[in-house]
């Protein structure tokens, strides 16, 4: 289309020739295209309705199914600590009738037993007396130690005057050591006093096998926790997992720690795939369920479907181009001809800018070359003389340079060039002073319009950028690299003087003055 466009934009040629391609064929090639655009917008359009039409309707239907999930979870759940509440709350009842008497301590043994058998999920029911005592049991025989006054369900009750049953976080059992969920209800006294706790054990087992029914995918996350976001049971099973809180994820924070049920897509912390999580909270327990399907589970119908779409989309459009590009075939093959020659004229230019940057520099440093240089020189040397300016030239040598690359390489003596070029570069010069890479480890600066003392200024600016490169070098005096500098300053005007002369001033009267007091100096001649 950009092609046709252009061709387009040129208009109709004077020729008879051309004079055949002119309104008609344009008209044609533009009915085309608008009418190949046309279909592929719309086509393009419904099909993208349609993804996000089936998307919605798939992401709906994977929510419905993992909030029913939740649904029939959180029912088990409500059943099996309603079932507690009303095991404990029947023997509270009983305890309260016959008294907390030795005698009757004794006859608990088997209606524990009994009650314990008539539920698969109970490991064991126990009584503690006010002190923490265990004081009856479902089991055989009492512990030997029985003191049980650490456990968070006993001070609980002990410290709080609450008749509803509580909920504990899962334990080890100090008896079996299995994982249990303790389940208790506080025991009274006639005068409302506290008289002790009874406790019933859920094993966690029995609800690892109740979840392992509900497998949706291997990524799927299946937790019971308490409102708090302490996890009481997780599938797929992680025994490290249970115990530990979820309160610091964001879809706590944001989701299950505010609302009373909800669904949405999200991830557990910053670690884990996206996932549609659903969650509710019993209503007369303080336990939340909480239920996650993988998001790419969940749409793998919908992106089979989206796929084969797609690619009946792309196949429609691909003829679809094809067909139109036939009818422009030929007007592309004119065209083709001239974007060629634009592009070599392009490239002509592209190259010639290279060239004439690679004549003008130095390919190590980046400064300006030898042949730069001269013909900058001769340029401002026949300015001066036409304005009777004085004109300055700044030569400076490395010193100890051979040695430098003896003692370290040519590769490193290659990089102390560079150092140096992008320190003179960085020199805050004229518009028309020119610095150069002279050969070797020489450098030459240009100072059209200067004076001797603005040269020697120059000169000491130059020293200290380049010892302020602080680049060591054992072979030298001083132990770092140093540089010698020659300053000379003409009259161009006056007729004495030639480019090559006042360059070889620089060179045999001021730098060889410098090397000869002993190097790493600013000498002028």
């Amino acid at each position: 289309m950009l092609k046709l466009t252009h061709f387009f934009g040129r208009g109709r040629r004077n020729d008879d020739t051309d004079s055949l391609d002119g309104p008609p064929r344009f008209s044609l090639i533009l009915q085309v295209a608008a009418s190949a655009l046309f279909l592929a917008v719309v086509l393009v359009s419904l099909t993208g309705w349609h993804l996000y039409h089936t998307y919605q309707l798939a992401l709906s239907r994977s929510q419905t199914n993992i909030l029913n999930l939740t649904q029939a979870l959180s029912q088990h759940a409500n059943y099996t600590f309603m079932q507690a509440e009303i095991l404990l709350t029947d023997l509270a009842q009983r305890i309260a009738q016959d008294g907390l008497a030795a005698a009757q301590q004794g006859q608990l043994h088997p209606l524990f037993t009994a009650k314990m058998r008539a539920l698969p999920q109970v490991r064991g029911i126990f009584l503690y007396d006010a002190a923490g005592h265990m004081v009856a049991t479902s089991d055989n025989a009492l512990p030997a130690n029985t003191d049980f006054a650490a456990r968070d369900y006993y001070r609980y009750h002990r410290d709080h005057n609450d008749a509803n049953l509580h909920i504990g976080t899962v334990i080890r059992s100090r008896l079996t050591g299995e994982l249990i969920l303790p389940v208790s209800l506080c025991i009274n006294r006639p005068d409302g006093s506290f008289a002790g706790v009874l406790l019933e054990s859920v094993v966690i087992d029995y609800f690892r096998h109740f979840y392992a029914r509900f497998v949706i995918d291997d990524d799927s996350i299946l937790m019971m926790m308490l409102n708090n976001g302490t996890v009481l049971y997780r599938h797929p099973y992680n025994e490290r997992a249970i115990g530990s809180s979820i309160s610091a994820t964001p879809l706590y924070q944001k989701h299950i720690g505010q609302q009373a049920s909800g669904v949405m897509t999200g991830a557990l912390n910053g670690q884990d795939a996206q996932k549609i999580y659903s969650f509710t909270h019993l209503q007369q327990f303080p336990v939340a369920i909480t239920t996650g399907m993988s998001l790419d589970q969940a749409l793998v119908d919908w992106r089979q479907d989206a796929i084969s779409h797609l690619i009946l989309v792309v196949i429609f459009l691909a003829l679809l181009s094809l067909l139109a590009i036939s009818f422009i075939r030929q007007i592309r093959r004119r065209m083709r001809v001239e974007e060629e020659l634009r592009h070599a004229q392009r490239e002509l230019r592209k190259l010639n800018r290279s060239l004439e940057h690679l004549a003008r520099r130095d390919g190590l440093t980046g400064l300006y070359n030898r042949r730069h240089f001269d013909l900058a020189l001769t340029d401002e040397f026949n300015r001066a003389v036409l304005s009777h300016d004085a004109l300055g030239i700044i030569l400076l040598d490395i010193d100890f340079f051979k040695q430098y690359n003896d003692l370290y390489g040519h590769v490193a003596g290659d990089n102390c060039l560079k150092r140096i070029g992008k320190a003179l570069k960085a020199l805050s010069l004229r518009h028309r002073d020119r610095v150069a890479r002279y050969g070797g480890e020489e450098f030459i600066i240009l100072l059209p319009q200067t004076d001797e003392a603005s040269a020697l200024e120059v000169a000491q600016r130059v020293y200290e950028a380049i010892t302020g490169l602080a680049i060591a070098h054992q072979a030298s005096p001083t132990g770092s690299l140093t540089p010698s500098i020659g300053v000379y300053v003409g009259q161009p005007a006056s007729g004495d003087e030639s480019p090559s002369r006042m360059v070889s001033r620089a060179d045999t009267a001021a730098l060889y003055q410098a090397k000869r007091e002993g190097r790493n100096r600013i000498c002028l001649a």
